[in-house]
């Protein structure tokens, strides 16, 4: 079973907002059995839908559409969906009156372009949108296949994907599974992982897909089965991953949603351990990776971002002398830096950055992505220097990932 999923709006070409309705809808139809065969993003023109639409239509399905349904002028997906289905529109009373309960609520007032919202194709079946203006509509047709067309707005789109779209496709095909599981790797190179795995990778069974998603010291390997039965498949998928302990066992993290940090934080937790850090090069970026997790006020206690020599001695304690000296950037400050706000915050463990991020700031002796991370233990601390990469953003992610594993395998040492 294939999808095409067309997202409307000339806001998204132009880049002034982002797609993310076409990657949640494609969470959604993967979970019950529905492959993706094609995602388009198009105008907001009469030209670009019927082209796109009809062309969709003879390739897959399922058709998504997101976008368009608003009461301005440029909001035109529905009368030309009514176009090309050959359909008139009608007034649909229920919904209108949603609409008016609706704006009333918010203090709007109903006027005609509210209105027209509540017109819909005579050959629809249409979505109860039970959080916007705008309805849903379903086109069932044998020669096209399914058709839905849905607002853009994400957290309307959501919720008629959810509680209406998902139970109906269920229900109207006999779909099988598509299952994805993955695994995530850490301290090694995709070519070299790639190399290490190649026999277990050629004895895949066919129906097996192997993918490689690397990013800043990890690379996620990804099963997928398609067209399967759910049990059977899990259960298969989960046996070759188990082959793969005997062969990168130590290199393993575990499975998707159990970072680096993730796992930092059910230690810190379980141990009832605390956690502060100070940092230069990263700008927040290794905090902000802990108090985005519910429950980390447990274990979390503060960050400093010192960004300028004076805040690294005046709320780090680290010593001018040595900066002058040595450099911020040093294994010498990296250390006084953790060690600094460990003793002010009165934290277990405290890690700490400092390096040239780029563009400029690079030298002969330090060129631009020299990091050096320093991690504070209640027995000792650690220093390393990691080139993080040329490219500003890169050194960032790259270097909160080599400071989390520092303090990952620190860890380690307690389980």
């Amino acid at each position: 079973m294939r999808a095409t999923i067309i997202t409307i709006g000339d806001e998204i070409l132009i880049g002034q907002i982002v797609d993310t309705n076409s990657a949640s809808i494609s969470r959604k139809l993967n979970a019950i059995g529905i492959t993706i065969g094609e995602k388009i993003s198009i105008a907001d023109s009469r030209d670009a839908i019927v082209t796109t639409v009809e062309r969709a239509t003879k390739e897959s399905q399922v058709v998504i559409i997101t976008g368009g349904l608003g009461p301005t002028k440029d909001d035109i997906t529905k009368t030309t969906l009514a176009e090309m289905f050959g359909s008139k529109l009608r007034y649909d009373q229920a919904e209108g009156e949603h609409i008016r309960q609706l704006l009333a609520r918010r203090g709007i007032a109903f006027t005609e372009l509210n209105r027209s919202q509540a017109l819909v194709p005579e050959c629809c079946t249409v979505l109860h949108n039970a959080y916007g203006t705008a309805p849903g509509m379903w086109f069932d047709t044998p020669q096209r296949g399914v058709v839905v067309s849905l607002p853009g707005v994400p957290f309307e789109m959501e919720h008629l994907m959810d509680d209406v779209v998902v139970p109906r496709l269920a229900e109207h095909f006999d779909l099988r599974s598509i299952v994805h599981r993955t695994l995530i790797t850490r301290g090694i190179a995709e070519s070299i992982l790639a190399e290490r795995i190649a026999a277990w990778e050629d004895a895949l069974p066919e129906y097996m897909h192997l993918a490689y998603l690397p990013a800043p010291n990890i690379v996620r390997l990804r099963l997928s089965a398609y067209d399967v039965d759910k049990a059977e498949a899990t259960k298969a998928i989960e046996c070759e991953f188990n082959k793969l302990s005997a062969i990168i066992g130590d290199n393993i993290v575990g499975y998707e949603g159990e970072s680096i940090e993730h796992l930092i934080h059910q230690r810190l937790s379980e141990r009832g351990l605390t956690l502060a850090v100070a940092e230069s090069c990263t700008g927040g970026a290794i905090a902000s990776k802990f108090t985005a997790m519910a429950g980390a006020s447990q274990y979390f206690l503060a960050g400093v971002v010192s960004y300028s020599n004076e805040s690294k001695r005046d709320i780090l304690g680290v010593r001018m002398a040595d900066i002058e000296q040595y450099g911020a950037v040093s294994e010498e400050v990296a250390r006084q830096m953790a060690e600094g706000v460990r003793r002010i915050t009165g934290s277990d463990y405290a890690l700490a950055t400092t390096g040239i991020a780029g563009p400029g700031g690079g030298s002969e002796a330090k060129p631009i992505g020299t990091v050096w991370m320093a991690l504070a233990t209640p027995m000792a601390t650690y220093a390393q220097m990691r080139n993080s990469g040329n490219d500003r953003g890169q050194v960032i992610s790259r270097a909160t990932a080599y400071a989390l594993d520092m303090l990952y395998d620190e860890l380690k040492k307690l389980f």
